[in-house]
């Protein structure tokens, strides 16, 4: 089954590199969305003033659970491939959310 997941991250470098850091990021997640047929159409959203940023994907799993590592290995592996180091920061500053591809409706996303 296919689930969208939105991780919500924050970026704790210099916010005058933010924009250049998001695009070195972009990058990376289409580079690896090239090899895993699990992940589909990684986008980005963000807010330069904050560093709060939304990683977006279609990940195809066997359930919610299943989607939510996939999509988090995946970011990590993209955070990983640009330099930047991720230790706890799945636990200590990230928001997840998981809805099926096709009622992406139910994503609570408040802000």
């Amino acid at each position: 089954m296919k689930y969208m997941t939105v991780q919500q991250v924050r970026y704790s470098g210099e916010l005058e590199r933010f924009d250049e850091r998001l695009d070195e990021l972009m990058n990376a997640l289409l580079d690896l969305e090239d090899m895993d047929p699990a992940i589909e159409d990684p986008d980005l959203a963000a807010t330069l003033t904050t560093g709060v940023v939304d990683v977006q994907m279609i990940t195809e799993a066997d359930d919610p659970a299943e989607a939510m590592v996939k999509a988090l290995c995946f970011l990590r592996s993209a955070l990983h491939s640009i330099g930047d180091a991720t230790p706890g920061w799945e636990t200590q500053r990230a928001v997840m959310h998981v809805a099926p591809a096709d009622d992406t409706d139910r994503l609570a996303l408040h802000g």
